[in-house]
């Protein structure tokens, strides 16, 4: 159910529990169900700015790219920590034919506590790593919502495209319907053939299996538009079609594909790899482990012992481990740099190849509008007439009429492709200040 049947019931539940406190009299069952029921059976269709917002809030991808956020995050914080002290508990010299502490000297009980330092400065490092991958993540998920709205986008105008379609051959029965009538008229004057009234009747009951194409397309478009928004049944959407951002120019739009979410993300990728490469390198350096410890010893006059001691691990042999581990850093760094060259040049190939698209579709379609599809109208009225008045053949009004119905058709596919050029605009150049 969404936000809108929702917020629509509940208004109308609490205006009969305040007509009930209002002591406006009892009221019948009926009454009392077509109030609170009646919004949900008749609630307004679903705008794409609603649809957008039960996206960003229900999908499930994006549920699980937040708790990616949140466990990179707790993980920034746990690597930067020293390691767990070690505590140490010992017998030293325990007699195995009595086990007493006291029959020997050097029969002790021992207590110690170590602590190991990494080599210095890698725990910083690596903090900063993780913090920049969780970085990195917040960005993914901007750009992951941006995707999500433009693939809603995507289904919602072809939605829109196959309802006008529908609309528009619908409209074409109609034009063919005028050719039956001039042809049946023709025939019963004498001055057409049954052939020709069964063509035009042919052409117009043709045009049924459009409709039914059209309907599959549109109950495919509202499952994938269900499945965007994690609804159980396809929703109903509003008729129009939605005024989306004007489109930047294409030097704007190059400017800022730098902020663009999906590619900080990358950029962020490669900050992380490089800091790899500092990490790496501090594995020439030492961990140190600091030690110390008491001992009791339980035989008449012997002291109690006190122990301290440091450990090093010891890099000699750096040829086979450090450096292997730095290479193979500078390695995952400089992939991540080419990566996100990769991603820059595909970006801004996309933005260049889409801006010129929207023009053309702009261009395209105000030609259509103000020439073409009036001209072809134009076109089959007198075609039409001319065939009435017996000088025109039957297949040049067909031709005509197909005329009418394809221009229409594309001018409904130029409104739908420049739509959907612009949505491309608006996610190519997004900025996405979201938090997750």
């Amino acid at each position: 159910m969404s936000d809108v049947q929702r917020s629509s019931g509940n208004k109308y539940f609490l205006k009969w529990v305040a007509a009930i406190c209002r002591g406006a009299g009892p009221l019948s069952l009926p009454v009392m169900l077509m109030m609170v029921c009646g919004p949900y059976a008749s609630a307004a269709p679903l705008s794409l700015q609603s649809a957008e917002a039960i996206a960003l809030r229900q999908n499930p991808g994006l549920g699980a790219l937040t708790q990616k956020i949140a466990e990179l995050r707790h993980k920034a914080v746990a690597v930067a920590q020293l390691p767990d002290p070690h505590l140490a508990l010992g017998a030293a010299n325990l007699p195995l034919n009595s086990f007493s502490m006291n029959q020997q000297q050097m029969s002790t009980l021992s207590v110690g506590l170590s602590q190991t330092f990494p080599s210095f400065g890698k725990l910083g490092l690596e903090g900063q790593q993780a913090g920049i991958e969780a970085q990195a993540a917040v960005d993914t998920l901007r750009g992951q919502s941006a995707e999500l709205v433009l693939l809603l986008r995507r289904a919602w105008l072809q939605a829109l495209y196959t309802e006008n379609a529908m609309a528009t051959v619908r409209h074409q029965e109609q034009l063919e319907a005028e050719s039956v009538q001039a042809a049946l008229a023709l025939y019963r004057s004498a001055q057409g053939s049954q052939a020709e009234v069964l063509r035009a009747q042919l052409a117009r009951d043709n045009l049924a299996n459009d409709i039914s194409k059209l309907q599959a397309e549109r109950a495919s478009d509202l499952a994938q538009i269900a499945q965007i928004l994690n609804l159980p049944e396809p929703p109903s959407i509003e008729h129009q079609w939605p005024n989306l951002p004007p489109p930047h120019t294409l030097a704007q739009a190059e400017a800022r594909l730098s902020g663009q979410p999906l590619l900080r993300a990358a950029q962020a990728q490669t900050r992380a790899a490089q800091m790899g490469v500092q990490v790496a390198k501090t594995g020439y350096w030492p961990d140190v482990t600091v030690s110390v410890g008491y001992g009791q010893d339980f035989h008449p006059g012997s002291p109690n012992w006190l122990s301290a001691g440091v450990n090093l691990s010891l890099p000699i042999f750096p040829g086979d481990r450090q450096d292997q581990d730095v290479a193979a850093a500078r390695a995952k760094a400089l992939q991540a740099q080419y990566r996100y060259d990769d991603q820059h040049l595909a970006l801004t190939q996309q933005a260049r190849a889409t801006f010129a698209r929207y023009a053309a579709l702009k261009t395209e379609l105000e030609r259509t509008d103000q020439r073409l599809l009036p001209n072809a109208r134009n076109a089959f009225s007198a075609t039409l007439a001319a065939y009435s008045a017996g000088r025109a053949g039957l297949n040049a009004v067909l031709r005509t009429q197909k005329e009418v119905l394809d221009y229409a058709l594309t001018r409904l596919q130029y409104r739908r492709d420049l739509a959907l050029s612009a949505a491309e605009l608006d996610f190519l150049t997004t900025q996405g200040e979201m938090q997750p």
